[in-house]
């Protein structure tokens, strides 16, 4: 039977019961499969016109991989099958990645906690629970994250941004990036010696996106408030960044687009689709209509975005471009 020594055998006039994954006893070169043969009084029959191979049904030390080959390359996301092949090779443990802490911060007087009464000139916040589910899809666990929201006051973001920075390495910063009276994010960057990277994308939506670094190297994404250009620019720039940072970045997934789009200004265009695969087993991406970078629910029916370059102002249908799916599903 299979975890018992290989049986020895003195004659070679005989045949041994083996069971899968037993080790082959010495001298044996052949495993007939036991539906095959009849076994009756000790004495074992084979079926009539059995073909026999030898070395047939035999896994062979060896015959997988050669010693010394390299059974999973640094940076690959642990699945199911990669954590078997480390268990297989008697492992008990394998060095990772440590994910970031990441600090999530929301800003503005007019946002209001869900579960609580909402005035008419108030909306719920919505943009920080879009970006903790996004990190979390990608692998981000839960006690590695942590919300904060700020008032529109530039001692208050000032205060709590410089206590966020001794703490988090990741800070993904939703709203107050703008060029608005009560947008002090940016300033307060700058007073808390946060160098800048870059400010503003020519790009639609999400234009107004900040990109710094930290005194102890800390990322710092500010996105934009509203909420299309917030989840765009989450899944755009900062899921990419966090693969990179773990040395597993993302292949490119295209798709081809399934509509017309045409716009006339210079900057790159993300729009929502929804996907399907078509007859030839192509993946289509069907456009879906919204009204602007704060209808958030027309996100709702979507799989991503594609990502529209702006050197043509018209892209066909059939035109294939890059695709960013939500929540990090492959499709």
């Amino acid at each position: 039977k299979a975890g018992s020594p290989p049986l020895k055998v003195n004659s070679k006039n005989v045949a041994i019961e083996i069971m899968t994954g037993a080790p082959l006893p010495e001298g044996f070169d052949t495993v007939i499969p036991y539906e095959r043969i009849k076994i009756v009084n000790g004495k074992a029959t084979l079926d009539q016109n059995l073909k026999i191979d030898k070395k047939q049904n035999i896994h062979f030390e060896g015959s997988d991989y050669c010693e010394g080959k390299v059974l999973l390359e640094a940076g690959l996301k642990l699945n199911s099958a990669a954590v078997a092949i480390i268990a297989s090779q008697g492992v008990q443990s394998a060095s990772v990645y440590k994910f970031p802490k990441f600090a999530i911060v929301s800003t503005g007087d007019e946002l209001v906690e869900p579960g609580n009464p909402c005035e008419q000139w108030q909306i719920w916040k919505s943009n920080a629970f879009a970006i903790e589910s996004e990190l979390m899809a990608f692998g981000v666990p839960r006690s590695n994250i942590k919300l904060f929201h700020l008032e529109d006051s530039r001692e208050t973001v000032f205060e709590n941004l410089k206590n966020i920075l001794r703490e988090y390495e990741g800070i993904i910063i939703s709203g107050g990036v703008s060029m608005g009276k009560y947008d002090f994010v940016q300033a307060v960057m700058s007073d808390l010696g946060v160098e800048q990277i870059f400010y503003k994308i020519s790009q639609k939506p999400g234009k107004p996106m900040f990109f710094g670094r930290g005194n102890e190297n800390q990322s710092i994404f500010a996105l934009p408030g509203n909420p299309v250009s917030a989840l765009v620019c989450m899944r755009r720039y900062v899921i990419p960044s966090l693969e990179s940072s773990l040395n597993n970045p993302a292949k490119d997934l295209l798709v081809e687009l399934g509509a017309e789009i045409s716009f006339k200004k210079e900057f790159s265009f993300f729009k929502a689709v929804k996907i399907k695969s078509n007859e030839s087993g192509k993946l289509v991406a069907t456009p879906i209509s919204s009204n602007g970078s704060g209808d958030f629910s027309s996100l709702g029916g979507s799989d991503g975005f594609i990502e529209l370059p702006a050197k043509n102002p018209v892209h066909r249908a059939g035109d294939v471009f890059k695709f960013y799916p939500w929540k990090g599903d492959a499709l």
